[in-house]
């Protein structure tokens, strides 16, 4: 994991960039209670077959994980790419402890997930010289 001071928020690794066959993948979860209150996705999609669909999941045990509906929290719930592109699903109001992308695709496709999560409680200091 890496702490950005500037922004206090913390990134990591949702899924690392790597070619991947039709099937349903999981980012790792962003735990609300000590990793930070809010949550951004950012998906890349470099090569394309046919769809890929990411759907935001929660989880109160970091188990079991429903997917989020559009229930008018203010949460992007889900993103559709049909093409080579990127997206973004940002989780301001999680709706428990954990949330994670579930990730569908509709063939094979090359992508990542970035996790970003913040506000941190505490901020590494910068380094001095």
């Amino acid at each position: 994991m890496k702490h950005d001071p500037g922004s206090n928020y913390a990134i990591t690794e949702g899924l690392t960039a790597l070619s991947r066959a039709n099937s349903t993948y999981y980012t790792t979860a962003v735990n609300h209670a000590t990793t930070g209150s809010t949550a951004e996705f950012f998906l890349s999609c470099g090569e394309f077959d046919t769809s890929l669909v990411a759907t935001v999941q929660y989880s109160s045990n970091n188990t079991d994980f429903t997917d989020q509906t559009d229930d008018g929290s203010g949460n992007t719930v889900s993103a559709t790419l049909t093409d080579v592109g990127s997206a973004e699903l940002a989780v301001p109001n999680p709706l428990a402890q954990y949330s994670r992308l579930k990730i569908v695709t509709g063939g094979t496709c090359v992508f990542s997930v970035t996790n970003i999560a913040g506000p941190l409680e505490y901020v590494e200091p910068a380094a001095t010289s």
